[in-house]
């Protein structure tokens, strides 16, 4: 029996609706049971504040209610520094900062080497805050900021790059919204993070935003200086493929023309 053109179309769109089911599913990030089912997550990710770790700067300022010269002994003294506004140099002072060392310890004024790393912003404050009772009056107002917090998002993503981060914590949604999210070309399955622990040791992590229990992951919230790579998907592997034999084509077929527009020439003559 005979097909006509509109009973074999028919036929095919099941097999269409499939293979796009299958394709979007690839898609959407955390996803779910049913539409509008309700998810608990049982074991949401937990410690997302960052700890100082070696090679850290942090900027330190320590204010006293009513006894500015007396939080002047707990500071860095400041130090010249140098802006480029509208073409002009100007110059200024600005806190010095610290450097956390091998150790994880830093040269803090009257305490002398005090250990830092491991600490995240708010048990350091404290830890100080302790430790200065003894020479103040009054509790001191502690200001701690982690100068270097940056990430990095390559691959797939609409402005891949390193940004940094202004806060004590980041999650992977966030550095993806960073980066103006992954193209539709990344692998939602396949996001590779790669960390560098403080003994040196690097760890390559994969970890898939297509489920909703990511934001359960130890993973889910980065750490300073972590990449996130997102991967090609199958599609652009075979497009850059495509394009590049497109290229060679072209170049093969204007060589080709040359050669016998050439040869025409000399025919002629």
């Amino acid at each position: 029996m005979k097909l006509s053109p509109l009973s074999f179309f028919l036929c095919l769109l099941p097999i269409i609706g499939s293979i796009s089911c299958t394709s979007y599913k690839k898609v959407p990030y955390l996803q779910t049971g049913e539409k509008g089912e309700e998810v608990r997550i049982l074991s949401p990710a937990k410690d997302k504040t960052v700890r100082f770790q070696p090679d850290d700067v942090l900027s330190i300022v320590i204010n006293v209610t009513g006894e500015p010269s007396v939080a002047s002994n707990y500071n860095l003294p400041l130090q010249p520094t140098a802006t480029t506004y509208g073409g002009d140099l100007n110059s200024g002072v600005g806190q010095q900062t610290y450097l956390i060392n091998k150790a994880g310890q830093i040269d803090f004024p009257v305490l002398g080497m005090i250990t830092v790393a491991g600490y995240t912003q708010e048990e350091l404050s404290q830890y100080l805050k302790g430790s200065l009772r003894r020479y103040l009056k009054e509790d001191p107002i502690i200001t701690i900021r982690l100068l270097n917090f940056k990430i990095s998002v390559l691959g797939e993503v609409n402005r891949p790059g390193s940004y940094p981060v202004n806060k004590d914590h980041i999650n992977i949604m966030e550095a993806l919204a960073l980066a103006g999210d992954m193209t539709i070309y990344g692998k939602r399955d396949d996001v590779k993070l790669i960390r560098t622990l403080p003994n040196g040791e690097t760890k390559i992590i994969t970890l898939d935003i297509r489920d909703a229990q990511i934001v359960s992951s130890p993973y889910f919230y980065l750490h300073q200086d972590d990449e996130l790579y997102v991967i090609p998907n199958k599609t652009r592997a075979k497009a850059s493929d495509i394009g590049s034999q497109t290229s060679i084509l072209v170049s093969l077929g204007s060589l080709l023309l040359s050669a016998t527009s050439i040869v025409i020439l000399l025919t002629k003559k």
